[in-house]
């Protein structure tokens, strides 16, 4: 059958930051164990990634804020030293008021106003300069988390390329162990279909000169004069439709009740034999080939 078992295999080791933003240490085998604790650890790492990106979008929409506030107080006291510019000299002021207290009036409010727009650009600009220390930090927090992220992910990617290998030589030391005892593992005949796979393991039992996925083999093994039939034999290729590409075993036993035991490989996982006992309409039999 050709279809390989699927691996929930993604670990890194646990601790991989020892503070919320921290450089992670390098990941140690991966178990099952690990592997809840490392995809809970992506998460917090994404999670934390996630508040850094909002934190500094804040930091910088204060800012920008704060620059169109600073602009426009900018804008109002050149607007107010143009003013001054243009009123008129002391003496003409003098000449044109009601009195000396309304010149010296109309002086201390321009004087106030100034003063006054004057502290609070001051303070807009101090201001402005927490803000952009604030944004900083944001941005290096966000750096930072993103660095811890991506190292995460890359010790992810090692650890799943590790556990996905462990996986395999556990898979093969069962099937090694499963194997019938009439098969040494490589057969005499020339196999030219993926190793581990159900197409594989039958034909290192049996000559398969055609080529093709498990169900392919019923209508491809005709034109090279093998017959077929329904009835289970000893030696011959069971084909079914067992998954979406079919699937092949070899037939090892007829039984007196008219069950047949196959033995076959990649039916409980890749790579791995098993035996089985198969009673009529247990399985979508396509034929056998003998």
């Amino acid at each position: 059958m050709n279809r390989i078992a699927a691996y929930v295999v993604a670990a890194v080791a646990a601790g991989l930051l020892v503070s919320p933003i921290a450089a992670p240490v390098t990941a140690s085998a991966a178990g099952p164990d690990s592997v809840a604790t490392a995809l809970a650890r992506l998460d917090q790492l994404n999670n934390q990634l996630d508040q850094a990106n909002a934190s500094l979008d804040a930091a910088n929409r204060k800012l920008s804020q704060d620059q169109v506030a600073e602009a426009a107080l900018d804008h109002e006291i050149s607007a107010l030293a143009r003013v001054q510019y243009q009123q008129p000299s002391l003496v003409v002021q003098l000449l044109g008021a009601g009195s000396l207290s309304q010149v010296l009036g109309d002086i201390s409010s321009q004087q106030l106003i100034a003063t006054k727009e004057r502290r609070l650009l001051l303070q807009t600009r101090a201001l402005r300069r927490q803000d952009q220390v604030a944004y900083q930090q944001a941005a290096a927090s966000d750096a930072a988390a993103k660095s811890a992220r991506d190292a995460a992910k890359a010790l992810a990617d090692q650890a799943q390329a590790e556990a996905a290998a462990a996986v395999r030589a556990r898979a093969l030391a069962i099937a090694q162990a499963a194997m019938p005892a009439t098969w040494s593992g490589a057969g005499p005949y020339p196999n030219h279909f993926s190793y581990g796979y159900c197409t594989w393991y039958v034909a290192n039992r049996r000559y398969v000169p055609w080529f093709g996925n498990a169900i392919d083999w019923w209508p491809n093994a005709r034109p090279y004069g093998y017959a077929e039939g329904q009835a289970p034999r000893v030696g011959a290729i069971m084909v079914t439709r067992e998954s979406g590409y079919g699937h092949v075993a070899y037939v090892e036993a007829v039984n007196g009740d008219g069950s047949w035991t196959v033995s076959e490989m990649n039916f409980t996982g890749w790579n791995q034999v098993d035996r089985r006992t198969i009673y009529p309409g247990q399985v979508p039999l396509v034929g056998f080939i003998y």
